[in-house]
């Protein structure tokens, strides 16, 4: 017997539910605006490296994931600051910590379309008519021949 297909249930849905983590639910609602503030004053590079992990007394906590990262930080101090005290905490000073594992992975590269793969889309490129997706499929080869 097929069972029946599950309920998608939202994030937020679940949190609510259990009054344990219910009460987590505004504090991660205020990181979660802090960092995308964050992001935006230092720019993704760094964003990568850092993350604003609390606010205590005025100050923001940011752990970094390498001693580059932390130092480019505290050139930023001031900038960054101001742009924290315009989020949900108002914000005053950053302590800026090192913390190895706490930088964002790299993503992996993608591999490349094989060879079969690219002599599908040149056969299809050849046999199109429409000169929009004629145009649009010699991009896709473009880029994947780098």
């Amino acid at each position: 017997m097929p069972r029946p297909p599950a309920q998608p249930i939202r994030l937020r849905g679940l949190l609510k539910e259990n009054a344990g983590l219910a009460a987590l639910l505004p504090e991660a609602e205020r990181l979660r605006e802090l960092n995308r503030l964050f992001a935006r004053a230092v720019g993704p590079a760094l964003a990568r490296a850092c993350r604003v992990a609390a606010v205590q007394d005025g100050a923001a906590v940011v752990y970094c994931g390498n001693g580059a990262a932390a130092a480019r930080l505290r050139a930023q101090a001031a900038t960054v600051c101001r742009a924290l005290a315009t989020g949900p905490v108002p914000v005053g000073e950053l302590k800026i910590k090192l913390r190895a594992d706490w930088a964002q992975a790299p993503r992996p590269e993608k591999p490349g379309m094989g060879q079969q793969a690219l002599a599908a889309w040149e056969e299809l490129e050849s046999s199109v008519a429409d000169p929009e997706l004629k145009a649009a499929v010699a991009r896709l080869l473009r880029h994947q021949r780098g």
